[in-house]
């Protein structure tokens, strides 16, 4: 597989890797793990929630948001 870059993402990626004395390869590999794990997690909680949803287990407007603000604050 070959993925294209932009100039100024090629740039970026060689910038950072000799940062963190990796080769640009390396850092993209990480990357692009660390990418699809956030997306197989985000995927198995839509799941999840459809699921809930579905058994009619729904949460209140209010209390989302509240789970919302503490998750955003926490970082």
């Amino acid at each position: 597989m070959t993925v294209h870059l932009t100039d100024a993402q090629e740039l970026r990626l060689e910038h950072l890797a000799s940062q963190f004395h990796q080769t640009p390869d390396q850092l993209a590999q990480e990357a692009v793990d660390r990418f699809l794990t956030y997306r197989e997690q985000l995927t198995e909680a839509v799941e999840v929630g459809r699921a809930s949803a579905s058994r009619g287990e729904l949460m209140d407007h209010k209390d989302v948001m509240e789970m919302m603000d503490e998750i955003i604050s926490n970082g």
